[in-house]
């Protein structure tokens, strides 16, 4: 049976926040208005905690508003900064694999690109049949029948590492090429690691005449996290679209 106190009944708004998640936020590169997906101009932290909400806000920008969640993160801030400095513990903080998720908000596809990575699947072990190809691979992602990037990042903040740990999730093929490189110098740091985590623009124009502009994040490894992380990193630049999840 779970216990409460019922002197809170009267006064809800009074009773502690509670938070089941192992992070105490997220952070987002783009928001969804009026059901379309759109880019944001720095980045966009959501959170349960209003303490977390009050402290981004005092740091990087924004003013702390709820939003339309059924997840604990109810509360987002428009940050006016799109590159932070961040602590990273270990490698291990920086996850990666393929994913295909399903109508249930499960994954129906888990893989390394090579194999089935889920133990719970009885195809755990198993050639996964994804294309050989980079293009291939990003070709069927796009047509919704083959998995793309799931890669997770937890975090803390350097300038309030106290608040907690962090998460970007990304579905970025551009990060995705950046991680071994990552892995590796945060491997030769051998502890946590002072980085900066941005959104870098990109603009190009396709072959059929197109501009195309989004922005990916990016992260860049500095060297050994000290004590005294220094102030935020300034906002670089604006972005007219966006390629990571919401």
């Amino acid at each position: 049976m779970v216990r409460t106190l019922r002197v809170f009944d009267t006064d809800p708004n009074a009773r502690p926040k509670s938070f089941t998640s192992d992070y105490v936020g997220r952070f987002r590169a783009g928001q969804v208005l009026n059901g379309r997906p759109i880019a944001v101009k720095a980045w966009r932290i959501t959170t349960g905690d209003p303490e977390v909400s009050k402290t981004v806000a005092e740091l990087y920008g924004g003013t702390p508003e709820p939003w339309e969640t059924s997840k604990e993160d109810c509360m987002e801030v428009l940050t006016d900064t799109d590159t932070v400095k961040v602590i990273v513990d270990c490698p291990d903080a920086v996850t990666f694999r393929m994913a295909l998720y399903g109508m249930t908000g499960k994954p129906i596809h888990a893989c390394d690109g090579v194999e089935f990575t889920d133990p719970e699947d009885p195809r755990y072990g198993q050639p996964c049949g994804c294309p050989t190809t980079f293009q291939e691979r990003k070709a069927a992602a796009k047509a919704g029948h083959g998995p793309k990037p799931d890669q997770r990042l937890d975090f803390r903040l350097a300038d309030a590492p106290e608040l907690g740990r962090f998460r970007l999730m990304t579905g970025s093929w551009d990060f995705m090429k950046s991680l071994e490189t990552v892995w590796r110098e945060l491997e030769a740091v051998g502890g946590p690691a002072l980085c900066s985590l941005g959104l870098e623009l990109v603009e190009f124009t396709t072959k059929a005449g197109v501009d195309v502009a989004y922005r990916k994040p990016v992260l860049s490894v500095h060297g050994p996290a000290s004590t005294e992380a220094g102030p935020a990193v300034p906002s670089l630049s604006k972005v007219t679209a966006d390629s990571a999840p919401f």
